[in-house]
């Protein structure tokens, strides 16, 4: 999938936008925002902050956008989890993240201990 696509796919599937809306706040014209979204003009870096700028989002989710299958359910288990638990169906790659993100936490956790304990 190019950019392109990934841009159209979120502002219509995620942001319910319309192209002449993000056009306006890009400040071009509503065919110099098709180009974008019809993969015929390039993207600018610059572009592309902009365009996370207006749908709330990251440059890097823009680019690795892909329909997601994450399911959440909320309930109250009392187990230190905050009541949500997240279900992942083909999103390896997320729960990857999420368990190298929880493994820093851990060794940041050690490492300013080691660092207070030292001091003393």
């Amino acid at each position: 999938m190019k950019i392109g696509d990934n841009i159209r796919d979120i502002r219509e599937k995620e942001k319910n936008l319309k192209q002449e809306d993000v056009a306006k706040a890009l400040g071009i014209s509503s065919k110099a925002y098709s180009n974008i979204e019809n993969n015929v003009s390039d993207i600018t870096l610059t572009r592309l902050t902009e365009l996370a700028e207006i749908f709330g989002v990251s440059p890097e989710y823009i680019l690795t956008y892909k329909e997601k299958s994450t399911f959440t359910n909320h309930f109250n288990n009392y187990d230190g989890n905050n009541g949500v638990n997240i279900m992942y169906q083909g999103c390896g790659e997320t729960k990857n993240l999420e368990q190298q993100l929880k493994e820093s936490k851990e060794k940041l956790q050690t490492l300013k201990a080691n660092i207070k304990a030292k001091s003393n």
